[in-house]
């Protein structure tokens, strides 16, 4: 184990798993506290073997130098710029968020203008039962008078 810097160059090495860093023997690197005067209780993270000097593979990185290269990976892909457009990938989200809102409020206004329709439909449809039932009550008044006019003769 070294006091000093880190290394972080392992197989899976600082690519983020969700977890911790794998270390050389392809296994999850633990969390330790140092105990040296130089880094007192300073956390790091080593190969699971670190107590067993035979067969440790010596992997060994300070906890807050992989988190801070952890970070820096995650700002650099939030950060990420597209190649084709040449757009940050936050501005396409935000872009795509308000072209969004845009599309439903399109939507509701379509549906509100055929529920518009609908209702003028259904008015008309009304007016023309009231036509119907007023013809239907005048063409029987119409019926009754002249069937009393020939029964009369």
């Amino acid at each position: 184990m070294s006091e000093g810097g880190s290394s972080c160059a392992v197989a899976g090495g600082c690519d983020r798993d969700g977890v911790a860093p794998k270390c050389f023997c392809g296994l999850y690197a633990i969390l330790y506290k140092s105990r040296t005067t130089s880094n007192p209780n300073r956390m790091f993270l080593g190969c699971p073997f670190f107590k067993v000097k035979e067969r440790c593979c010596r992997y060994f990185v300070w906890l807050d130098e992989y988190l801070k290269k952890i970070r820096a990976m995650e700002s650099e892909a939030l950060g990420a710029v597209d190649d084709v457009g040449g757009v940050d990938v936050e501005d396409q989200v935000v872009r795509s968020q308000k072209l969004e809102k845009k599309i439903q409020l399109v939507r509701s206004q379509e549906l509100e203008k055929k529920n518009e329709r609908v209702g003028e439909e259904t008015v008309m449809y009304g007016e023309e039962e009231k036509m119907s039932m007023w013809h239907i009550a005048l063409i029987s008044v119409v019926v009754f008078v002249v069937a009393v006019c020939f029964l009369k003769w």
